[in-house]
């Protein structure tokens, strides 16, 4: 879904950890920086918090 919060932001859930963690692992993994220095090239998507279902 995308975030009402933050410009730019995607937030994932869903009812199982597994599924929804791989999801945020191949999203992350398919929009990884190649071939570039990553301190100059900042684009990409980066997990900035991760909340138990039980805390959301």
């Amino acid at each position: 879904t995308a975030s009402t919060k933050q410009k730019d932001e995607l937030v994932l859930e869903g009812n199982d950890i597994e599924l929804v963690s791989r999801s945020a692992a191949l999203i992350q993994m398919s929009t990884s920086v190649k071939n570039k220095d990553i301190r100059k090239f900042l684009d990409g998507i980066y997990v900035s918090e991760k909340i138990p279902a039980d805390e959301a």
